[in-house]
């Protein structure tokens, strides 16, 4: 008798794993239809995955459930092939109780703060300036890529990095193609290729600002990296801090992600490409556009990012009518909190009108495009607000009456069973402004 004729339950798990890696970001939808749960409820499902049990959680009381540190833990919840090239071994992702707290507080003050934030701002606007310029005079590549390496100049400046732009470049590349390969066969050696030049990369940045040899500016982004501590109050080694580092700019050059996806939008509503255009025509800068912003995090909620996040029951409890058990898996639904129908009026459809006016959009509970609850209590992102404000100046400039956004299917295609996705030509831009058609955007599966 064969084994998967004797243990049914792991053979399940088993399938349910292919079921994902097959099904991407439809793979909630499909457990929840399997289950014969409608599409607007937010009642949790339940099924085997690698071996246990695990619960799909959407919604705002599954928000609070899998956020709640004496309910959930990360350690060992995502699968390492994975966590490994995406966010480094022993990063802060994976941490829990005080030594996540301490690192989390030292993260947040490093990224997070207004001021630090301000200090952001003008390199995203001279970064993407120039791009424009590139952009108008028809040298420009496509979204994703250009704005990939601008984003990554932006964040290495911000951080005090002491590198020629041609090194800073050729890091940024490095991180957009981990993020193109990671978690992905037979891709995957590319990303642990990515991550391990990356590591030695910025470890030696880190060794450099400790021993002098870098001239790392005082209370510079990589300075005060380097004089990281952990929760018992020693030095990060120089590897774990470099890691660090890296999580502190390479999620800004993943925002090129969604940057591509702005530029879809934006030729599917040119009446808010105009409107945007107008604005900071008026404000005479690309940053801190309102209609931009709006714009911008209309774009988080709708566009597939991080489909789901993973974490571990520390205890029995009861969320949302669904008995959990300790051991469990949890998996919170991020695009299905972002477009759900119980969140959000009209969801469906994409309405940055919604977004005008807010002053903070992380009060949103169903809104968790970078993570959910709050960034010092939780697992958020501290740096969300440098992604907003790198996303909506790249919005700003991609309304420039001197750009040409492609219209073709082919630059607006993108695949949902792609994990991480993106327009597959990165949307290709021209020198000339040029209307493009309304209409929805076509996809592959």
């Amino acid at each position: 008798m064969s084994t998967q004729s004797q243990n049914p339950l792991s053979r399940l798990a088993s399938e349910r794993l292919g079921e994902l890696l097959k099904s991407g970001y439809l793979f909630a939808s499909k457990m929840r239809r399997r289950a014969g749960v409608s599409s607007e409820a937010e009642t949790p499902v339940d099924f085997p995955l690698l071996g246990r049990r695990t619960v799909l959680l959407r919604g705002k009381e599954g928000v609070e459930a899998f956020y709640d540190p004496e309910l959930v833990e990360r350690s060992g919840a995502m699968p390492e092939f994975v966590s490994g090239p995406l966010f480094g071994k022993g990063a802060v992702h994976g941490l829990d109780g005080t030594a996540h707290s301490v690192r989390k507080q030292t993260m947040a003050d490093l990224a997070y703060e207004d001021e630090e934030v301000a200090r952001f701002i003008p390199l995203i606007r001279e970064e993407m300036q120039d791009l424009l310029a590139e952009w108008r005079e028809g040298r420009g590549g496509n979204v994703y890529d250009d704005t990939a390496k601008a984003f990554g100049l932006a964040a290495f400046r911000w951080a005090g990095i002491p590198a020629e732009r041609a090194e800073m470049v050729r890091r940024a590349e490095q991180m957009s193609r981990l993020l193109d390969t990671f978690g992905r066969f037979p891709t995957n050696p590319v990303a642990w290729f990515e991550r391990r030049q990356l590591d030695s990369w910025a470890a030696g940045l880190i060794e450099g600002a400790r021993d002098g040899s870098l001239a790392a500016p005082e209370g510079s982004t990589l300075a005060r990296v380097a004089e990281m501590k952990d929760e018992h109050g020693q030095l990060l080694d120089a590897r774990t801090a470099g890691i660090e580092l890296q999580n502190l700019t390479r999620p800004t050059v993943a925002v090129s992600r969604f940057a591509a996806f702005a530029a879809v939008a934006l030729a599917e509503h040119p009446e808010w490409r105009e409107r945007i255009r107008a604005a900071a025509a008026e404000k005479g800068v690309l940053t801190e556009v309102p209609e931009a912003v709006a714009f911008a995090q209309e774009v988080r909620r709708v566009y597939p990012f991080v489909p789901m996040l993973p974490g571990l029951a520390r205890k029995d409890a009861t969320v949302q009518g669904c008995p959990v058990r300790k051991g469990d898996r949890l998996l919170i639904d991020i695009l299905g909190t972002n477009t759900g129908a119980a969140g959000w009026e009209d969801a469906d459809s994409f309405n940055p009108e919604r977004f005008m006016g807010v002053e903070n959009a992380e009060d949103i509970a169903d809104f968790i495009p970078q993570g959910g609850a709050g960034v010092r209590t939780g697992h958020r992102c501290p740096g969300e607000k440098i992604a907003v404000s790198a996303l909506s100046t790249a919005v700003a400039a991609l309304s420039d009456e001197g750009v040409s956004i492609s219209a073709s299917p082919e630059d607006r295609t993108f695949s949902w069973t792609t994990i991480l996705t993106r327009p597959s030509t990165g949307v290709r831009i021209g020198g000339r402004d040029a209307q493009a058609p309304q209409g929805r955007c076509p996809v592959a599966h």
